[in-house]
């Protein structure tokens, strides 16, 4: 199938396992045309006989994904009619953006918010991910201190979009600017989430201790066996019998057959390399040291990929960190991250030999 580039722009996407841009109907390959269901506004047919077959299916989440939406919505129009008084100042959504759970009849509105990010990533298209992580960042701006957890979910969804630059970027702006402690949430003047563009091939030594939210070490452990994997992929190819000599257009293809991320379309100048070794064993390197990390910091993490219909159905719960209490949600959070990108699961099974 000759398939143009993905919303990002880029091919990456497309070898990914998280299905997008196709009738829902799961044997359909249609996709032009797509009309979404008037229902849940989400999921989307080439016709009304494939939206009746896919129904069945569909309905548990198309009817939570619909109550949660029109919960939300009842929720923003009674925070917006309050007049303003000692508990909250009149239209917070203009003048209390960046610290609403501080003002407490701002928090129904924002736990429906989170319920519907909630059901939206029951359903598992590339359409419902982006919705979902449109409302993290919606969620995150309100209320920039988080008092909901969100920022744990994020770096996971936008590797499952194959967005991994957005994924660093948003890992390292919490180890080094949200962590330090004489950060001001509160107020509005502060940068946030103000990093673009970082080396996603550097190493992570000066700051990686700062990242606290184990969701987020090991999406950073996801991301970088995913540029060894492309690396490694260059390096193959080019090695094959008449490659040895092959220009940029060339292995441009190679890229757009079969990298995962999307950072050799950026890096042209590690696409022109003639030999790649060095940035595969320190990277090599990278990932033996986060694959420890994230057994230092809760040691059930990796064993728990060895049972994910188990941990999928745990109810997440009140927990300590490093208890396995713990992985109940942090395996929610990074789950699909490993299952959509099989080639990094099977190397991560290798360095945490499970």
């Amino acid at each position: 199938m000759n398939l143009p580039p993905a919303p990002n722009g880029l091919h990456n996407r497309w070898n990914l396992g998280l299905r997008w841009g196709f009738c829902n109907k799961v044997d359909c390959v249609v996709r032009d045309n797509l009309q979404k269901c008037s229902s849940c506004l989400v999921a989307v047919y080439c016709s009304a006989g494939h939206q009746r077959a896919h129904w069945p299916e569909h309905k548990s989440t198309c009817k939570l994904i619909k109550t949660t939406r029109e919960e939300l919505a009842q929720e923003e129009v009674a925070l917006r009619a309050l007049p303003g008084d000692m508990f909250m100042p009149p239209n917070p959504f203009e003048t209390e953006r960046g610290s609403f759970w501080y003002w407490k009849p701002t928090r129904p509105y924002m736990k429906a918010r989170f319920n519907v990010i909630s059901t939206l990533l029951n359903m598992k298209t590339g359409e419902a991910v982006e919705l979902a992580l449109d409302h993290s960042f919606e969620t995150l701006h309100l209320n920039c201190a988080d008092n909901q957890g969100v920022r744990s979910t994020v770096p996971g969804l936008f590797l499952r979009l194959g967005r991994d630059q957005e994924a660093y970027d948003f890992i390292k702006w919490y180890a080094v600017t949200g962590a330090v402690s004489s950060y001001e949430w509160g107020n509005p003047e502060s940068p946030f989430l103000d990093l673009h563009d970082q080396d996603v091939f550097e190493r992570f030594d000066d700051f990686v201790a700062k990242v606290y939210d184990t969701s987020m070490l090991v999406c950073l452990t996801n991301l970088k066996i995913r540029l060894m994997l492309d690396l490694q992929m260059l390096q193959r190819e080019s090695r094959k019998p008449g490659q040895r000599n092959a220009g940029y257009d060339k292995k441009m293809e190679w890229v757009r057959e079969d990298a995962m991320t999307d950072q050799l379309y950026k890096r042209r100048d590690l696409v022109e390399r003639s030999q790649w070794t060095d940035l595969i064993d320190d990277l090599d390197d990278q990932i033996k040291k986060l694959v420890k990390l994230v057994n230092e910091r809760n040691e059930h993490y990796w064993p728990a990929l060895k049972a994910p219909d188990r941990w999928a159905a745990a109810y997440p719960t009140i927990y300590i960190p490093g208890s396995p209490q713990e992985i109940n949600i942090v395996f929610r959070q990074t789950w699909y991250t490993w299952s959509e990108c099989p080639a990094a699961f099977e190397v991560v099974k290798r360095y945490a030999r499970i």
